[in-house]
């Protein structure tokens, strides 16, 4: 079962600051689309007060592209992205360069590109090391990106080993309650599930749940959590209660991200294994052939 999360960040810019500071409690909020409108707006400001090749533009585009990643628009952010990186690499702004990179790599990634998507995480990382320093939220963000593409390649101990450096840093610079340390420890326990190491992986998912719980109990967020929780009793063959909580998860990512998210698909493809196990077959097979259609219509997106 596969539940692994990408944690995206942007770049802060003068032109438009209030309005991207709009759109992080938009999206904080999950109004997807509420975020994406503030982010084009920004962008039309930074276009008519800089010249086209201004570094001063490549953070909202960045932002604006990874506004589009969340709605699972992957296809139409990354030339975005990629103006972003092409305007950063110009400029000699390394640290610039790596936050792009980033925003270029969640994209690649969620595009399903993740051959593509793999060195330009890992030179983002790299970048923001060398610029921001081994302790920095900037690098914490990137690397747990790169631990979540290690294990959608089944690069296991590698995912391991990242995620097992952005925990502390997480830890040291983020409140307990902040839904980027939470989805954090949700990787970690993912990761570890993955590695067969379910036991020593529950503790991080539990303490994710219990602060989801209080701090943002009806989001999309708590929603991922549960995804995490439903793989945990799929290992302990609960296969009924797993069923439970992956509808909870469908309903709640059909209402607050649209019926052909990737998100959505990978739910519903969950669930039709899980049915599969309790020999629901029909139920099963209506999940999974809804997945696919999604999946195809997101394949024909891109160009």
């Amino acid at each position: 079962m596969s539940i692994l999360l990408l944690i995206v960040f942007g770049a802060v810019f003068a032109i438009g600051q209030n309005l991207e500071q709009l759109a992080e409690e938009r999206q904080s909020a999950d109004d997807f689309a509420g975020a994406e409108r503030l982010r084009r707006e920004a962008l039309r400001l930074a276009e008519q007060q800089y010249k086209p090749d201004d570094k001063r533009l490549a953070a909202p585009l960045t932002n604006l592209a990874l506004s589009l990643h969340f709605e699972g628009r992957d296809a139409e952010a990354e030339p975005l992205a990629r103006r972003a990186v092409l305007i950063a690499e110009q400029s000699g702004d390394r640290a610039l360069l790596g936050v792009t990179l980033n925003g270029l790599g969640v994209v690649l990634a969620g595009e399903g590109q993740r051959a593509r998507a793999e060195p330009v995480l890992r030179r983002s990382v790299a970048l923001l090391e060398e610029t921001k320093g081994e302790d920095s939220l900037h690098v914490a963000r990137a690397a747990n990106n790169l631990a979540t593409l290690y294990a959608d390649t089944r690069q296991y101990s590698q995912a391991e080993h990242e995620m097992a450096r952005v925990l502390p840093v997480y830890e040291k610079h983020l409140r307990p309650e902040d839904p980027v340390y939470v989805l954090a420890l949700s990787n970690m326990f993912t990761i570890l599930y993955q590695l067969h190491r379910t036991s020593e992986g529950e503790p991080y998912l539990r303490r994710a749940l219990a602060i989801g719980e209080k701090a943002f109990p009806d989001s999309l967020n708590m929603a991922r959590l549960w995804h995490g929780l439903a793989a945990l009793e799929v290992s302990r063959e609960n296969n009924k209660e797993a069923a439970r909580l992956l509808e909870k998860v469908i309903a709640a990512e059909e209402r607050l991200l649209g019926p052909q998210h990737p998100e959505l698909a990978q739910a519903l493809e969950n669930y039709a294994g899980v049915l599969r196990q309790l020999h629901q077959r029909n139920e099963a097979k209506n999940a999974h052939n809804r997945a696919l259609l999604i999946q195809k219509s997101l394949l024909g997106d891109v160009k």
